[in-house]
């Protein structure tokens, strides 16, 4: 019984102190197993990373607050368009969008200075990537985040560059 349980003891202390993969090796093999999915006839030649910046509290308001401003000129654009074929439908929804957003965007940009920058989150990441296809080599760049246990969030986003890329070569 001793034995087995000194077999044991020793194949998890061996598994579990087997090489991680680093970053690099990691972002390759997402990379490669995300493109292989969208275009199997596409290459990844190579993956750098471009910037690594832990995410906190106040680094995710900020990421917030510009997606929402993001969102609300979107709308005022939209607004705009429909003022101009004069769509009285859409102009009225969109009054009341952007009548709704304003109050709530100042609010999130006054946060951001109370946000909290001792716990980290996770990472955003700056990537560059080289893919080929057709004889044709096409660098791109887009974010990934990594969150604290390590795992790979809004992978749609790698999904949206790599189809851009494609796209690009095709």
């Amino acid at each position: 019984m001793r034995k087995l349980l000194v077999a044991i003891f020793a194949l998890l202390l061996t598994i579990s102190c087997k090489d991680h993969k680093t970053l690099s090796e990691q972002l390759n093999d997402s990379f490669a197993n995300h493109l292989k999915k969208i275009d199997s006839l596409a290459v990844l030649d190579s993956v750098h990373i471009l910037w690594n910046t832990p995410i906190n509290q106040r680094l995710g308001r900020i990421i917030d607050d510009s997606i929402y401003i993001r969102e609300f000129v979107s709308v005022q654009a939209q607004l705009t368009s429909a003022k101009q074929k004069n769509d009285n439908d859409s102009i009225e929804f969109y009054q009341s969008e952007l009548s709704y957003m304003e109050k709530p965007i100042d609010s999130v940009t006054k946060s951001i200075a109370l946000g909290d920058t001792t716990r980290r989150f996770g990472y955003l990441i700056g990537v560059a990537y080289y893919i080929t296809k057709n004889q044709k080599t096409k660098v791109d760049s887009t974010i990934v985040t990594i969150d604290s246990a390590s795992r790979m969030l809004y992978t749609e986003y790698m999904d949206s560059a790599i189809k851009r890329t494609i796209t690009n070569l095709n």
